[in-house]
């Protein structure tokens, strides 16, 4: 499978829920514990965002979500993250490539995707993984412009399996080095049947 290819050693690493988890496809539901956008100056980006499956607008707490994640059999996974505010409903879509030939992967987020960026993988002590982002590019269709770092997202998530909840645990953040914050989110979910 896909992450196999791309973690190698790390992949046996990772607790035995997550190596199940990354083993396409997966369907989950859950909770969201809470979640945070950030600085009022970047409120526009989230009022488009919303529009393209990519930032929206809305914080809250103890906030119910799906998560679809599936594979096309060859090199990318595409995940779907589907948050149900009280008033408005947001799905959050991305679409990692990865280069087989070099072991490396690029997350396409958005849809239709707006911005690229390098993803890079570590294992946790525990068995968890950590993702992280690095240089992006703005995408217009085909072609995808280099942004400058100062106009980056740069964020990280970390999963991983809580023993005595039986849960799956996310816990992801990204920050802009001008506005700070860009949005933050905590939670917890588990196995679904497909849907």
């Amino acid at each position: 499978m896909i992450y196999q290819s791309l973690l190698g050693k790390q992949f046996e690493q990772l607790h035995p829920k997550l190596q199940h988890r990354y083993t396409m496809p997966f369907y989950a539901k859950g909770l969201m514990h809470e979640i945070q956008t950030g600085s009022p100056f970047i409120k526009p980006v989230y009022l488009l965002g919303k529009y393209v499956n990519f930032l929206f607008p809305e914080n809250g707490k103890n906030i119910p979500f799906t998560l679809k994640n599936t594979w096309d059999g060859k090199d990318t996974v595409i995940f779907e993250r589907t948050f149900y505010f009280p008033a408005a409903t947001r799905t959050f879509t991305t679409a990692m490539h990865v280069n087989l030939n070099n072991l490396t992967a690029r997350d396409y987020l958005g849809k239709p995707a707006i911005v690229s960026a390098d993803l890079e993988f570590f294992t946790t002590k525990d068995g968890g993984l950590i993702t992280k982002s690095g240089a992006q590019k703005l995408v217009a269709g085909t072609v995808e412009i280099p942004l400058p770092s100062i106009l980056e997202g740069r964020g990280s998530a970390v999963e991983s399996f809580d023993e005595q909840k039986q849960m799956y645990t996310i816990e992801i953040a990204t920050y802009n080095h001008l506005f700070g914050k860009i949005v933050s989110y905590i939670g917890e979910f588990e196995e679904t049947e497909p849907f």
